[in-house]
């Protein structure tokens, strides 16, 4: 397999703002799936929100996160109601809620921190639509293809975030 793979990019509403995530490297593939299911991964996020950035900060997290995010993305769009969450149940490093507005419009409100032992922390507000969740969708759908319809057996139940 070929690194960094695109997992998925959700764009904003304003030109240049987008949340975007790579994965870097696979724990595990095929073999050994990660504690919330799917297979852990390292990956790099880009964050750029009005004059606020990360560039390719770290992240850790699983395609089974991947695959819940996928899911819950698919929801939201077919219905245009609803919240759509990126988390892991392990790592909190970067987590982001998409929640569905009117007329096919959302927010999206999230958080990156790179290192946990240190106080700085991006926190951020982005609106999207769904011409920009079906793109994200899309590309998750192509990380399916990759790692399985389940994103890997399932060592212990699927945990939700709280």
């Amino acid at each position: 397999m070929n690194y960094p793979i695109k997992a998925f990019c959700l764009n904003g509403n304003v030109d240049g703002e987008k949340i975007e995530v790579f994965i870097e490297e696979i724990f595990g593939f095929p073999e050994n799936t990660a504690y919330d299911g799917g297979y852990d991964f390292k990956g790099t996020v880009n964050i750029c929100v009005g004059s606020y950035a990360v560039n390719s900060g770290i992240i850790y997290s699983s395609t089974g996160a991947l695959y819940r995010l996928l899911t819950s993305l698919k929801q939201c769009y077919q219905s245009l109601k609803g919240t759509a969450k990126l988390c892991h149940s392990l790592e909190n490093d970067f987590i982001f809620d998409l929640k569905m507005t009117k007329w096919g419009h959302g927010v999206i409100e999230g958080e990156y921190q790179e290192f946990p032992d240190v106080n700085n922390k991006l926190t951020f507000e982005m609106e999207t639509d769904q011409t920009c969740i079906l793109i994200a969708i899309n590309a998750l759908q192509y990380i399916e293809t990759l790692f399985g319809n389940e994103l890997g057996k399932r060592t212990k139940q699927a945990l939700d975030c709280v």
